[in-house]
C-alpha cells in the first residue's frame, strides 16, 4: 500500500530524514492507517449491501485487481532497470520511476536524479522521470530501433549509475556513462551491434549538444576518460 501511494503521488515516503538515521514513519503509518482503514470500510459494505450491490462491488474489485496489475508491471519494469544500474554501480542500488502526481506538477529539466548526503555518500536509488521510463519501456518491447528518445533514456541510466558510484561530477558521469550505455541496452535485450550502434547514435547526436557542464575534451577515444584505452572501439 505505501508503495503504491509512493507512485501515485511522485515521492518517497521511505527516504531518509534530514539526519540520515530514519525514515519519515509517521508519514508511513498514516497513509499504511488510511488503506486499512479503507479496506475495513469496504469488507463492511460488502457484509452489508452484498445482496443490494453485487454489482457496484464487482466493479470495485475489478478496479483493485486493475490497480495492482498496472503496479506489478511497472515494478518489474523498475526490477530490471535496477539490475542493469546496478551491475555499473558496483551495488545493488533501486530505480524509481517518477509518478503520476510527480510527473503533473514536475518542472525540472534532468530526466534522472541521485541524491548525495551531506558527506557525499550517494543514494540508494535513483529517480527516474515519467518520460525517460515510457521512453524505456517503448525500446524493451521494440525491435531495438534506435531513436532519439530511446537512447536518450537508455543512456540515463548509465549515467545515473555513474553518480550511484560516487561521482557527482556531470561531465566525468556523462562521458563514463556513454561508455557504459551500450551495456545497459545489453541488459534491456539488445543485440551487442544494436547496443554499440545506439551508443554511437547517442556520442555522435546527443551528446555534441550537452550543456557545458556535461562535455569535457576529456572524454573521447583515448582521452583521459576513456575507460578502454587499450582498445579503438568507441564508446
Amino acid at each position: 500500500m505505501v508503495r503504491l501511494f509512493e507512485r501515485w503521488l511522485g515521492v518517497d515516503l521511505g527516504a531518509p530524514t534530514a539526519d540520515g538515521n530514519g525514515v519519515h514513519l509517521s508519514l508511513r503509518l498514516l497513509v499504511v492507517l488510511l488503506g486499512a482503514i479503507g479496506v475495513m470500510w469496504l469488507l463492511w459494505k460488502q457484509h452489508h449491501a452484498l445482496e443490494r450491490r453485487p454489482k457496484t462491488i464487482a466493479v470495485a474489485a475489478l478496479a483493485v485487481l486493475a490497480v495492482g496489475f498496472v503496479e506489478y508491471r511497472a515494478q518489474a519494469a523498475e526490477g530490471r532497470y535496477a539490475a542493469a544500474v546496478s551491475a555499473i554501480a558496483h551495488r545493488d542500488v533501486g530505480v524509481r520511476c517518477q509518478g503520476m502526481f510527480g510527473h503533473l506538477i514536475d518542472i525540472g529539466q534532468e530526466l534522472g536524479t541521485v541524491r548525495f548526503n551531506a558527506e557525499g555518500d550517494p543514494a540508494g536509488k535513483t529517480d527516474i522521470k515519467a518520460d525517460a521510463c515510457k521512453w524505456l519501456k517503448e525500446y524493451e518491447k521494440s525491435d531495438k530501433k534506435v531513436t532519439l528518445h530511446r537512447a536518450i533514456a537508455v543512456h540515463v541510466l548509465a549515467h545515473e549509475a555513474i553518480h550511484l558510484r560516487g561521482w557527482t561530477n556531470e561531465a566525468l558521469a556523462e562521458c563514463y556513462g556513454v561508455q557504459y550505455t551500450a551495456e545497459v541496452a545489453r541488459k534491456l535485450g539488445a543485440t551487442a551491434r544494436q547496443a554499440q550502434s545506439l551508443a554511437e547514435f547517442y556520442w555522435r547526436v546527443v551528446y555534441p549538444d550537452m550543456p557545458d557542464e556535461y562535455r569535457t575534451t576529456d572524454c573521447g577515444n583515448g582521452a583521459k576518460y576513456d575507460l578502454h584505452k587499450d582498445s579503438d572501439v568507441w564508446p
